[in-house]
């Protein structure tokens, strides 16, 4: 399967999962363990055919047992390496992302899901922290299941006929949905393996379109899957919604797009809409034109490129894409009350989730052959940000945007609720 088709078909899922073989457990921890190859996976497995029920760990030496005190119920749970401390790191919270999204994707590719569960694996930490002699943290459950979601869902509705205004640029639309191809089962793209391994640089960016662009936020934080019109909360609960785990779409992470010179843009600072106009995924109807509900707004027309060169020594001489996320509202779904308590652990899961767009980003620009840089912000909160990004503007564009989408969803949630924080930087 192509990693475009993954990106578009990922879903949470429920249910226990089948037993796999050894083989297909490597290849799943192999994969995976690529986003974060520094670190020790931490895999749970019940009884199989040719291993023991166990916790076991997975580095470049391999996978091996460690305990065979615990066990899962599932086709196996997953724990990226996280060492407690008073305050987690945020390139430490990053990998956590990179790690999930890897591994989501790899087991969508074998026609399995991937669930993000709200609570602490206790037991789990438990049984690895006296088997380590170390203290873990591991911060929620991740567990790989049997798929029992239905198929791609496409929108059929006629599509909202739109004059965009000065300032909103409309995106190309993602390979994978032009011409119906992923419907009809002819889209090919870029097989998901290839993806994560072969990174190597086969061709210079095309800066004088938006194409690539286009597909490098879709990959990173756009939608999938077009359906339940005008109520995200049945989009939440058949397991539809971003490319990447979301928190219940609790949309905590903004891609701020600064721009240099590319194609016929304004050079200035842009934020990624991917709900677009509707609020909902659909197509569009531009000068007869259909195209995908996702855009570029611009709120400044200071890019702040310099201060980048300044502080990280990267030359920005195209585009960058900054990763921001709004720590106070990281969760909004139909899950997160149970009898007046918290359902949904929401304590670091905005980085989190930064690190699973940052996997879109990694994974479509190694699918297009592009070499890619990234910085992990080593002071998120430092505030000078403020001022540098003109974040504070661009939260108000966001906002501003909010409150005027058509075909609102009746558990909007498309405002922020506290100051973006910038995390990871990425440019080609």
């Amino acid at each position: 399967m192509s990693l475009q088709e993954c990106l578009a078909r990922r879903k949470d899922c429920s249910g226990k999962g089948r037993v796999l073989n050894l083989a297909e457990i490597q290849n799943i921890c192999k994969s995976t363990h690529q986003a974060i190859s520094s670190k020790t996976l931490f895999v749970v497995l019940p009884e199989g055919a040719d291993y023991e029920a166990g916790i076991y760990t997975y580095n470049e030496k391999g996978l091996n047992l460690l305990t065979s005190k615990a066990k899962t119920k599932y086709t196996m749970e997953l724990y990226p390496e996280l060492i407690r401390k008073e305050s987690l790191e945020l390139t430490d919270l990053i990998d956590l992302g990179l790690a999930w999204q890897y591994l989501s994707l790899k087991a969508e590719s074998i026609g399995l899901g991937v669930s993000q569960r709200a609570r602490g694996p206790k037991g789990i930490n438990k049984q690895v922290n006296k088997a380590t002699n170390t203290v873990h943290q591991f911060l929620y459950s991740v567990a790989v299941r049997e798929r029992d979601r239905a198929g791609l869902i496409e929108d059929t509705r006629e599509p909202l006929s739109i004059q965009p205004e000065e300032g909103t640029i409309i995106l190309n639309t993602p390979e994978c949905y032009k011409n119906r191809a992923i419907y009809e089962k002819k889209y090919k793209g870029t097989p998901i393996d290839s993806a994560i391994y072969d990174r190597v640089e086969k061709k210079a960016p095309d800066y004088s379109s938006l194409y690539e662009l286009s597909q490098l936020l879709w990959a990173c934080q756009g939608e999938n899957d077009h359906a339940t019109h005008g109520n995200r909360d049945g989009l939440e609960k058949n397991g539809y919604g971003r490319v990447h785990a979301t928190g219940c779409a609790g949309y905590a992470v903004y891609p701020l797009v600064l721009v240099e010179e590319l194609a016929n843009l304004p050079k200035g600072a842009y934020w990624y809409n991917p709900v677009g106009f509707s609020g909902l995924n659909r197509w569009l109807s531009v000068e007869g034109e259909k195209k995908y509900d996702h855009l570029l707004h611009q709120f400044s027309t200071d890019n702040s490129t310099s201060s980048l060169l300044d502080e990280f020594k990267l030359n920005v001489s195209h585009f960058a894409i900054i990763l921001c996320i709004d720590r106070k509202k990281p969760c909004a779904g139909f899950a997160h009350s149970k009898i007046g308590k918290l359902v949904m652990n929401t304590k670091y899961w905005a980085e989190v989730e930064a690190g699973m767009a940052l996997a879109g980003l990694q994974l479509q620009a190694n699918a297009l052959g592009l070499k890619w840089k990234k910085v992990v912000f080593p002071n998120p909160d430092y505030p000078k940000y403020r001022n540098t990004f003109n974040l504070e503007l661009l939260e108000q564009s966001i906002n501003q945007r909010g409150t005027s989408i058509m075909n609102r969803a009746k558990n909007e949630k498309l405002s922020l609720k506290g100051h973006l924080i910038p995390t990871v930087l990425f440019s080609i």
